[in-house]
């Protein structure tokens, strides 16, 4: 029986919170076998859809990552526009690609919030570099944002 897309994406989902998936084909193979039939570029443009993201060589749901992983340890300014952000080891990436998330739900939802000052990230193994669009005052409503969402002590500078 064909299942819908609503039905599909629960069962991407539930697959890779279910189990330890590095590879694309391996989980367009474990699907077949759960009666999804998706060719890889399909599934490709759906996980992303799904905020599905490989984190330390592993598929991951970032919303379920961030809620116990992407945590920043501290935060520092770097004038003019510049945010520099320190993550535990092997965590910057995820972390920068949530934040870019969150600018595009801005986008899309209409609700404002700092992440519009967002011009993008860079990543390193844990630390991640976030610039803000150089506007005036960009830079701390930026900052206050991303540490309202993710700051480990709410009493780093």
């Amino acid at each position: 029986m064909k299942q819908n897309t609503q039905q599909e994406d629960r069962i991407i989902v539930d697959t890779i919170k279910g189990q330890k998936i590095s590879q694309q084909n391996e989980l367009v193979e474990k699907l077949k076998t759960l009666g999804i039939d998706i060719p890889q570029s399909s599934l490709s443009r759906r996980l992303k859809k799904l905020g599905i993201a490989k984190i330390n060589n592993y598929y991951t749901v970032l919303d379920q990552f961030t809620k116990t992983q992407s945590q920043i340890l501290e935060i520092k300014l770097s004038q003019p526009n510049i945010l520099v952000l320190h993550t535990l080891p092997g965590h910057a990436n995820s972390l920068a690609i949530v934040i870019d998330e969150k600018l595009s739900f801005e986008e899309k939802s209409g609700i404002e919030n700092g992440y519009k000052y967002l011009c993008g990230t860079i990543a390193g193994d844990d630390t991640v570099l976030v610039l803000s669009d150089g506007s005036k005052d960009s830079l701390s409503k930026l900052k206050a944002q991303i540490a309202k969402d993710f700051l480990f002590d709410e009493t780093t500078d």
